[in-house]
């Protein structure tokens, strides 16, 4: 039973696709978002949640001191921009994360962190 289950989820950890593009974390109280792109977006939900739960987000003081006072609750991650992967080896993915985080952030009309 073990192994079985073992082996399943190895399958399922194989076949699952890793999300790129740009994510959003949004204040619903006050609106403010920041805005971070991504080669994993799991990966930056998971580990934004961890640093804020714990205080030590430090890439931005501000987003930290309105998760302590309001909560996470207030907060909301969303995958703003999705990006599929390309075939082309030569295209640079980073660059790409970049420019679509550009391009999601002249479309804000909201203050950004």
């Amino acid at each position: 039973m073990k192994n079985t289950l073992k082996q399943e989820l190895r399958e399922k950890a194989k076949n699952h696709k890793i999300t790129m593009g740009v994510l959003s974390l949004k204040n619903n109280i006050n609106g403010k978002q920041y805005i971070q792109g991504s080669l994993n977006l799991e990966a930056l939900v998971n580990k934004m949640k961890f640093l804020l739960n714990s205080g030590l987000f430090t890439h931005n003081t501000s987003l930290q001191k309105d998760w302590v006072q309001y909560g996470a609750e207030v907060f909301s991650f969303d995958f703003a921009v999705i990006l599929e992967p390309q075939e082309n080896k030569y295209i640079n993915e980073r660059q790409e994360i970049l420019k679509a985080e550009q391009a999601f952030i002249s479309t804000i009309e909201t203050e950004l962190y």
